[in-house]
């Protein structure tokens, strides 16, 4: 064999040997499966974990609104990805870090949390009045709480928050059950933009609500005094008294 039919041999077989590791049937590089831990996309990330809690784009959910520009800017990057990453102890919250038996690794969390503030952080009016701050150790008084509830809350919430004409009940034991102290004072702080709740100056989108007018933003410790409030509503057992096994819907037909 020549020289040159040697080379052009030797030239085939690398040819033939190359296409070998595209044989038919074998998965392209963008059709390859992604692992879990390699997602970091922060819609994905989103819907995949925190959608069904917080809703789709971050409002109309069970849990707090994070699409809202006030919250953002009041819960640092730190904080977002303690609670997110940690969970919130007794609550529904869980922890979504790994090393707390989460799925998420410490990057996925961080592309969360950076994710809200990139995308829903938009520069919050605060109008130049202090903000109470999100986080508090200041101790609520339960009876301040309760006046400072009448002034402030009633018109929604009615008469001791048992539920109005525009608002539902906040002194329910069950829904006192699945919110922590934090998650009540998160919302008579900043709201609830979706639901219409005005934040802790009265205002919504900007505007003053007609339940709120004529009333002075609240302090830090009247927010505390509000959560004390509210929390001396839990129970030991929340829902109870529950229907007896003979009347199982609470009914007044008892079931022989």
């Amino acid at each position: 064999m020549t020289g040159r039919a040697r080379t052009f041999s030797m030239l085939l077989a690398g040819l033939l040997l190359a296409g070998c590791d595209w044989m038919p049937g074998k998965p392209t590089k963008a059709e390859e499966p992604v692992l879990p831990t390699d997602v970091h996309a922060f819609n994905t990330l989103y819907t995949a974990n925190c959608s069904g809690c917080h809703g789709t784009n971050g409002q109309f959910g069970a849990a707090r609104p994070l699409n809202d520009p006030l919250y953002l800017s009041l819960a640092d990057t730190a904080y977002l990805a303690q609670v997110t990453g940690e969970g919130v102890h007794d609550t529904l919250m869980p922890p979504f870090a790994r090393k707390q038996g989460g799925g998420l690794t410490n990057r996925q969390v961080s592309d969360i949390v950076n994710g809200m503030h990139r995308t829903w952080g938009t520069s919050a009016d605060q109008s130049g009045t202090a903000v109470p701050p999100l986080v508090s150790g200041t101790k609520g008084d339960a009876a301040r709480g309760a006046a400072l509830f009448e002034t402030h809350c009633s018109a929604c919430h009615g008469t001791g928050g048992t539920g109005g004409s525009v608002a539902g009940s906040v002194v329910d034991s069950a829904y006192l059950a699945l919110v922590s102290d934090q998650a009540l004072r998160s919302a008579i702080i900043c709201g609830r933009l979706d639901l219409g709740m005005p934040d802790w100056k009265g205002t919504l989108n900007g505007s003053p609500v007609p339940q709120r007018e004529g009333l002075a933003p609240l302090t830090d410790r009247q927010v505390s005094d509000l959560v004390a409030f509210l929390a001396s509503h839990r129970v030991e057992f929340a829902g109870a008294p529950f229907p007896s096994l003979g009347n199982p819907r609470g009914s007044g037909t008892q079931v022989p």
